[in-house]
């Protein structure tokens, strides 16, 4: 199992910042080959995608890469720069 944070920012319009962090954790599935992603907001008001648990092909690794993906993908996310943290305290 791995875990990690996600952290969105970026500069508003008005001057201001906008921050958002989530959670991500991945382990590997029951079914050989595949690993599960699941996301947890911990910013109030940040989107969630519809499916905040995903399965993916492969390790926990592109479990992770592939939930950073999907939140990174989402419409109210546009502009904001990613940094991930792989030893969340």
């Amino acid at each position: 199992m791995i875990t990690a944070t996600l952290k969105l920012t970026r500069s508003l319009d008005d001057g201001g910042s906008g921050y958002r962090k989530y959670y991500l954790l991945a382990d590997f599935a029951a079914t050989h080959g595949q690993s599960k992603a699941s996301i947890i907001a911990l910013s109030v008001g940040a989107p969630m995608p519809v499916e905040d648990q995903m399965t993916v092909r492969g390790g926990e690794n592109e479990a992770i890469l592939k939930a950073i993906d999907v939140i990174r993908e989402l419409p109210d996310n546009e502009g904001y720069v990613a940094e991930v943290n792989l030893e969340p305290s």
